[in-house]
């Protein structure tokens, strides 16, 4: 049986801890050494596989950690900010003022305040982030390729394959791209092949009302059917699709046919299931509670995660993107950081989130759906002449809850000007390798790229244990 994400003890670390007793580690300390692995092996079994679900919340351009979940009101100004700190429902733990709904919600999730790296690039890191494993260019400044990594949720619809109807998992609101239009890396199935592609809601204001969450009348285009084809139609159009695959089996095809073939299956049974179709459909949801995660197009795009999960999807992907050309920057708050923070991004991360963590954990659905809120690296703990923050890759925060993650916690610590690490660095491979744990893949295995057939581990990190309660 294939070790559950990497807890087993190996004979190098038996071997390991033998020799220290020459060195003069007594005996008491020796066994508590192994009492300590022995329950961050049982603590690992315990939680492989917990997560039933998970919604990936990624704040593409880089959040500031010290105006949002890792404030340092004693620090010296350009590191403090502009922001104050309020406690949580957690003694002890503050996070900024701004962000005063997810304070009343701090017990149920754990805040990651030594996330780490040296890679000060969005493209490459963001492909880090999405997929547990190191982008392997040198100059990342690139687009999407069919040799990328896999996304977390293309690896689970290859490896852990459902059969509900349902898509294996939904990205929204958008294909997210790079101010200069590149496509970011790790969003797809990458050496998969296409058919582990996400099933993409574009849901961008700019491509007509109806297809912003926002709007009253939200229903994605990609589940409609034509006004002239009913059920009874799409079904015998299917059989007709059967029928003509069936021939095409006696022919040499290539990967990427058989890939998209998969697609085109996958895509008649989703526009012919009424289940689909009412969990896309937010018109059907009262407006208290629309409003409650706000009238906005990431708020919206949360609560349909929430719906699509419920609905037996396994993972959603919500991207907080970048606008149009020249509008917006996601959070990379080079100019403005603080107008930024409290006029457009703070709010409704605040709402949305909160109202997300309190829904699910009312309806018992937080117990095996893992939820994860980070972005590309932080902020560094100056100001610069624009009023902003740069990158900073050395240290920033992530917050994580439900199957598995302990709720009301902190891990890890940066230092008093929240500029470098201080305790329990956490990379994004580490990260990654926690959420293949908790979805129940062994982040050791081993892919195959469909184009090569070269192996590959799913991922190149290993489980932080001590964010797995």
């Amino acid at each position: 049986m294939p070790d559950p994400g990497g807890f087993r003890t190996t004979r190098r670390r038996f071997l390991r801890a033998g020799s220290l007793g020459s060195c003069g580690l007594a005996l008491p300390q020796l066994l508590k050494a192994r009492n300590l692995q022995a329950e961050q092996s049982a603590a690992g079994a315990a939680t492989f596989g917990r997560a039933k679900h998970c919604i990936l919340l990624f704040m593409w351009g880089g959040p500031p950690h010290q105006d949002t979940f890792d404030p340092k009101p004693d620090a010296p100004a350009p590191a403090r900010g502009e922001f104050g700190a309020i406690p949580t429902s957690v003694p002890g733990t503050f996070i900024t003022d701004h962000l005063p709904r997810l304070a009343r919600q701090a017990d149920k999730y754990t805040i990651v305040r030594s996330m780490t790296h040296n890679n000060g690039d969005h493209i490459g890191v963001a492909h880090d982030s999405l997929t547990g494993n190191v982008y392997p260019y040198a100059n990342p400044v690139v687009t999407a390729a069919r040799n990328d990594n896999p996304h977390y949720g293309a690896v689970l619809a290859h490896l852990q394959p459902r059969h509900n109807g349902l898509p294996s998992y939904v990205q929204l609101p958008c294909l997210l791209r790079s101010n200069s239009g590149k496509v970011i890396p790790g969003q797809n199935g990458g050496f998969l092949g296409q058919k582990f592609d996400p099933f993409m809601v574009n849901a961008v204001p700019n491509k007509g009302a109806v297809e912003d969450p926002n709007f009253e009348k939200f229903h994605p285009a990609e589940i409609d059917l034509p006004a002239d084809l009913p059920t009874a139609r799409l079904g015998r159009r299917r059989s007709l699709l059967d029928s003509v695959d069936g021939q095409l089996q006696r022919l040499d095809r290539t990967i990427e046919q058989r890939g998209l073939d998969g697609a085109y299956q996958q895509a008649f049974s989703m526009l012919a299931s009424p289940k689909v179709q009412r969990a896309f459909d937010l018109t059907a949801v009262d407006d208290d509670l629309r409003d409650r995660y706000g009238r906005h197009n990431f708020g919206q795009g949360v609560l349909l995660a929430r719906r699509l999960v419920e609905a037996g999807v396994p993972l959603v992907t919500v991207y907080w993107p970048n606008g149009p050309p020249r509008t917006d920057i996601g959070w990379d708050n080079h100019i403005n950081n603080f107008r930024n923070l409290k006029n457009w991004q703070l709010p409704p991360v605040d709402r949305a989130l909160s109202a997300l963590l309190e829904d699910l954990s009312r309806s018992g659905k937080l117990d095996e759906t893992l939820v994860v809120w980070l972005g590309e690296f932080g902020r560094t703990p100056s100001i610069n002449d624009r009023g902003g923050r740069d990158h900073w890759p050395g240290v920033y925060s992530a917050v994580l809850a439900g199957a598995g993650i302990q709720g009301g916690a902190v891990y890890g610590a940066s230092d008093d000007r929240a500029a470098a690490v201080l305790s329990a660095p956490v990379p994004p491979v580490d990260l990654g390798a926690t959420v293949y744990h908790l979805l129940g893949i062994d982040p050791h295995a081993e892919l195959t790229d469909v184009y090569t057939g070269r192996p590959y581990k799913v991922c190149q990190g290993s489980p932080v244990a001590g964010l797995i309660s």
